[in-house]
C-alpha cells in the first residue's frame, strides 16, 4: 500500500494575513511599552496607582497597560498562525472575544450612565489639576489638551484651579518663598496672541492679566471660559460621525481576526483528524 499523502486544508492566504496583521500590531505594542517604560524611568516621581483615577491620570502607565495588553494578544496571533499552532489560536480566539465583549458591555454602560460618567471624567480631571507640575508627562498633556480644546478646567472652568498648591489662592508662600502663581492659572488658559512666543505668565496675577479672580468680568477677553468637559463634549459632538466611523472600523477589524482565527483553527483541526485517522503517518 502506498504512503498516504491528506490534502492540504489549511487556507494560506487566511494563515499569512492572521500573521502579517498581528505581526504589525505586535511591533506597535512593542513601541509602545518602549515609550511607556522609558517614560516612567525618567521622571523624577514615582510611580503610584492606587485607583483608576491615578491611573487614567497617568499617560505612561496607560501606554504600558496598552501596550502590555496588545503585545500579549497579537504574540498568541504571530504564533499561532505562523505555526499552525491550534492552542495559540484558541488563547488568542477567546482573547479577541472577551476584548470586544468588555467593549460591548462599556459602551452600553456608558449610554446607560452618561451622568455618572461625566462625574467620573470630572474626577479624573479634578485629580489631573491637582497633580499640574508634579508629574511632567501630565503637565504637558492638561496643557496640550487645554490649548487644543480651547478650554480650561472642568465643571468650574477657571475656578477648578484652584485645588493646585500652586495656583491656589490662599498659598501665597510655598517653601518659605513668595507663590506668584497663587490665584493664577496655567498659560495653556489663555487664549492665544498673534504673537510667535508664547508668553507663559498670562496666566499669572502678576502677569500679562490676572488669573482666577481678577478681572473676573472680563475673563472672556483674557482666558478660555468653557470648561474642558463641556468643550470635550462639542467636539465629540461635532466628530460624532468620524468617531461613529472609527469606533465601527476597529469593531470590524476585531470580528474580522475572531472570524479568521476560527477559520484557521477549524482548518487545522480538520487536518489533524486526517493525519489522526492513518496508522502510516509519522506520530511527531
Amino acid at each position: 500500500m502506498g504512503k498516504y499523502h491528506p490534502s492540504h486544508h489549511v487556507n494560506e492566504w487566511i494563515r499569512y494575513i492572521l500573521y502579517g496583521f498581528n505581526f504589525l500590531l505586535w511591533i506597535l505594542s512593542v513601541f509602545l511599552l518602549l515609550v511607556g517604560i522609558i517614560g516612567i524611568a525618567i521622571r523624577e516621581d514615582k510611580l503610584s496607582i492606587t485607583n483608576y483615577v491615578d491611573f487614567l491620570t497617568d499617560p505612561a502607565a496607560i501606554l504600558v497597560a496598552i501596550g502590555a495588553l496588545v503585545f500579549v494578544v497579537t504574540f498568541f496571533g504571530c504564533v499561532g498562525a505562523l505555526n499552525e499552532n491550534c492552542l495559540f489560536l484558541r488563547i488568542y480566539f477567546i482573547l479577541l472575544i472577551i476584548i470586544f465583549v468588555i467593549e460591548i458591555i462599556c459602551g452600553i454602560l456608558a449610554f446607560a450612565f452618561s451622568g455618572q460618567l461625566e462625574s467620573g471624567v470630572d474626577e479624573v480631571i479634578q485629580d489631573g489639576i491637582r497633580q499640574y507640575r508634579v508629574d511632567a508627562d501630565l503637565t504637558n498633556f492638561i496643557d496640550f489638551a487645554q490649548r487644543e480644546l480651547e478650554c480650561c478646567g472642568g465643571i468650574r472652568h477657571l475656578d477648578d484651579w484652584g485645588n493646585n498648591q500652586y495656583f491656589n489662592c490662599n498659598n501665597t508662600e510655598l517653601n518659605g518663598l513668595k507663590n506668584i502663581e497663587a490665584c493664577g492659572v496655567p498659560y495653556s488658559c489663555c487664549i492665544d496672541s498673534d504673537e510667535e512666543v508664547i508668553n507663559t505668565q498670562c496666566g499669572l496675577v502678576g502677569g500679562e492679566h490676572a488669573g482666577q479672580d481678577t478681572f473676573r468680568g472680563d475673563r472672556h477677553r483674557f482666558f478660555h471660559t468653557e470648561g474642558c468637559i463641556e468643550k470635550l463634549q462639542q467636539e465629540l459632538r461635532m466628530r460624532s460621525f468620524i468617531i461613529g466611523f472609527a469606533v465601527f472600523g476597529i469593531a470590524a477589524l476585531q470580528l474580522i481576526g475572531i472570524l479568521m482565527a476560527f477559520e484557521l483553527l477549524r482548518e487545522l483541526i480538520e487536518e489533524r483528524k486526517q493525519y489522526s485517522g492513518h496508522s502510516d503517518l509519522p506520530t511527531n
